[in-house]
Formats: structure tokens, C-alpha cells, sequence
């Protein structure tokens, strides 16, 4: 079965549009970042909505292209980056992302306004890293016949 492509288009645009949110709130130094704590909070938020995108986006091409169904998002990443023979590296930032996104979520845990930053800052791209090389593996699959 072949993935929906507007369904990709828009999970890709909704993970893009939160990272350009993410780079312009933490364009600033961390002392004015730490200051503001509405900032903080938005950023917090779009990084746990940019990963919950990406893993609707990798959970849609495990159940369409490969008929599988991954048990949550640190998993669905793994089995992603096996299929498509990504690296580990690459692999580690977004089980990162992940795990970010769970504690966040799940297990409430408390997270300081530096974790935020640096996950923001260092670790972020990796998801616009991940639509890019969806987008290029998908291209022959969502115009093939």
C-alpha cells in the first residue's frame, strides 16, 4: 500500500512550521531565553508537538509501506531508521526527541529551561532532518503508478 500523500505533505508541514517556531524563539542567548518564561513554555510545546507529528508521520509510512504497527514513538523511530538504513547517530537524536517528548507527557517530569534550549537548539533539527529524507525516499513511491 502506498502512503497518502497529503496526509505526508501536511504531517511534514505541520513538523516544519513548529521548527521554524522553535529556531526564532531560541534565536536569542540562553541568559534572555532562561528570562522569559512564556518562551520557555511555547518552546516546551512545540518541541513536544513536533515530535508527536513526526511520529504520526513515521507511524503512517510503518502501517501503509511496511503493514507494520510500532508500539510508541522511541520504537516507531527504531524501526524506521532499520527499514531505511539510517545511521545510529541519526538514530540516538530522535530516540532523544522521544524520550523528551514521553517524560514531557507521560511522566510529567520537571525539565529545566537549558534542557529545553539545548534540545531546541541541538537536537530539534534532527526532525526536519527526518522529513527531508522521508520526503526523498517517498518521492518514487507517492508518484509511482
Amino acid at each position: 500500500m502506498k502512503p497518502d500523500p497529503e496526509r505526508v505533505a501536511r504531517l511534514s508541514a505541520e513538523i516544519l512550521e513548529r521548527l521554524e517556531k522553535l529556531e526564532a524563539y531560541t534565536a536569542v542567548e540562553f541568559a534572555d531565553f532562561e528570562a522569559d518564561e512564556r518562551t520557555i513554555l511555547a518552546v516546551k510545546m512545540l518541541l513536544v508537538e513536533a515530535v508527536e507529528g513526526a511520529a504520526a508521520l513515521c507511524n503512517h509510512i510503518m502501517a501503509r509501506v511496511f503493514r507494520h504497527a510500532p508500539g510508541g514513538f522511541v520504537l516507531c523511530f527504531d524501526m524506521l531508521a532499520d527499514r531505511l538504513g539510517w545511521e545510529d547517530e541519526f538514530r540516538q537524536r530522535l530516540r532523544r526527541l522521544a524520550r523528551f517528548r514521553n517524560e514531557r507527557i507521560h511522566e510529567d517530569r520537571e525539565v529545566t529551561p537549558a534542557q529545553i534550549y539545548r534540545m531546541a537548539r541541538e537536537e530539534a533539527g534532527a526532525l526536519e532532518e527526518m522529513v527531508r529524507r522521508l520526503q526523498a525516499w517517498l518521492q518514487p513511491r507517492l508518484t509511482s503508478g
